[in-house]
């Protein structure tokens, strides 16, 4: 099945290349609406920290009555890492490499 997202086919870039004269004359269209458009806003630096925080938070009191993460507790303050304490880390960590490709992929 073609990917009709792809849009690095370079027999068709080359064919559109080979057919295309050149840029469309807009008698500064383009550059109007670039004017016009309002200015990019800045990233909140403070926004992804607190949205980790608040999310840690909301796991844990989400997972607070679980007996798995009682046990991964119990585990864990006796110094005695078990299988629920493993499932909870690997757990984790899969939720935080899916964060991490997500944030990177919306750049």
């Amino acid at each position: 099945m073609t990917d009709l997202d792809d849009t690095t086919d370079p027999k068709l870039d080359a064919l559109l290349r080979r057919r295309f004269p050149g840029a469309v004359a807009d008698d500064g269209f383009s550059t109007r609406v670039m004017r016009a458009l309002p200015p990019r806003r800045q990233p909140l630096p403070w926004l992804l920290p607190v949205a980790a925080v608040v999310g840690t938070l909301l796991a844990w009191l989400a997972l607070m009555p679980s007996p798995v993460w009682q046990q991964a507790a119990q585990e864990w303050l006796q110094g005695n890492l078990g299988a629920a304490t493993a499932g909870i880390g690997l757990l984790m960590l899969a939720v935080t490499l899916a964060s991490c490709a997500w944030s990177l992929d919306e750049g």
